[in-house]
């Protein structure tokens, strides 16, 4: 797999993931339902707390996350791949 790399500055909470896998299967589930894979290509530094202090993100770059079809929006950034944009807590699970 090519390194993504991804030139913009993410605020708060916000990640970027690139899409592993289209599920392309014989039954066509609502969105709701399908869930997808990625590789997070960029973190922002966290989202604030109300004395100031920011709160940790739970991914890191390089983390494969599963996070369901609704969650975030799309965009390609002009980095070649489709790229997905979702807030840190969108993620459902981290993959080891």
């Amino acid at each position: 797999m090519t390194k993504i790399v991804f030139s913009q500055r993410l605020l708060d909470d916000l990640i970027a993931v690139a899409l592993l896998d289209k599920a392309e299967g014989v039954i066509k589930l609502p969105d709701w339902q399908r869930v997808l894979r990625g590789e997070v290509v960029a973190v922002g530094p966290g989202r604030m707390l109300p004395l100031g202090e920011r709160a940790p993100m739970e991914c890191r770059v390089g983390d494969q996350v599963s996070f369901s079809a609704t969650a975030g929006m799309d965009s390609s950034y002009g980095v070649g791949k489709s790229i997905r944009l979702m807030r840190d807590t969108d993620v459902d699970a981290v993959l080891t």
